[in-house]
């Protein structure tokens, strides 16, 4: 619908009166609910189906490019931290 003909169809509904006004929004919410089907639910295999295809991106990341891992960059952090504090401190520290 162009919007010249959408303004012609809106002057012509307030030259209605009240009721016959609200009798045509009744009208077009009834025929507007009859087209227009509600979305379907997605079923619950494919809710599965989508975590695993997550799980598996995920163990691919991980694969793919280990250093980004947060989990281990943490546990080779703290391991690091606990040898400089035991006092083993590698050939590359430029503290004595």
């Amino acid at each position: 619908m162009t919007i010249s003909t959408f303004n012609h169809a809106f002057s012509l509904a307030r030259q209605l009166s009240v009721q016959e006004q609200a009798r045509l929004i009744t009208a077009l919410v009834e025929a507007l609910a009859a087209r227009t089907p509600p979305p379907p639910d997605p079923p619950m295999a494919s809710t599965h189906a989508a975590w695993e295809r997550l799980f598996a991106f995920s163990d691919e990341l991980r694969a793919t490019y280990p250093e980004a891992n947060p989990a281990a960059r943490l546990d080779a952090d703290r391991q690091e931290r606990a040898a400089i504090l035991r006092g083993n401190q590698g050939s590359d520290d430029v503290h004595p």
